[in-house]
């Protein structure tokens, strides 16, 4: 529960540096930063946050550098206020998952269908190969096996 706690107030306080703009400027082209500068500034924090470690793990993998800059880009259709997000991961764990039932609710579209989403856009906007696309849909799959995947779900994990 600290672990929440901490990406409350993480969210709460995020700020994008103009070294962090000058990170994402590296690896996204037009389209794609527009795309991500529709992202909530927390959101934002959080993708690069998981890119910079992606670099890390990976030695400079553009790819998946890239993957970690969108791979929540499907929270822009419906974006949450932290306080939002918060509510919802308490009643995700409330319910022990039960709370997807009310996806007509944003909160709970956003916290569930994001991947979906972010593929879809994705999909409609760029010239992705479908394993990239798939990295986006499946990053909360914790069934679906893949080496790239795995690190993708550690970063975003631990950030």
């Amino acid at each position: 529960m600290f672990y929440r706690v901490e990406q409350f107030i993480k969210a709460v306080t995020a700020q994008i540096t103009k070294e962090d703009l000058s990170f994402i400027s590296q690896y996204l082209n037009e389209i794609e930063l527009d795309l991500f500068l529709k992202l909530k500034p927390y959101e934002q924090r959080h993708c690069i946050d998981v890119a910079e470690k992606l670099d890390e793990m990976t030695k400079g993998d553009v790819e998946m550098i890239k993957l970690g800059l969108l791979h929540d880009i499907g929270k822009i259709k419906y974006p949450l206020h932290p306080i939002e997000k918060g509510v919802i991961v308490i009643l995700d764990f409330l319910t022990a998952g039960h709370i997807k039932r009310y996806r007509k609710y944003k909160m709970v579209r956003c916290y569930y269908e994001h991947p979906q989403i972010g593929y879809e856009i994705l999909k409609e906007v760029g010239n992705y190969d479908e394993v990239f696309l798939r990295l986006i849909k499946n990053h909360h799959n914790l069934e679906e096996k893949n080496p790239k995947l795995t690190l993708l779900q550690k970063a975003d994990n631990a950030s």
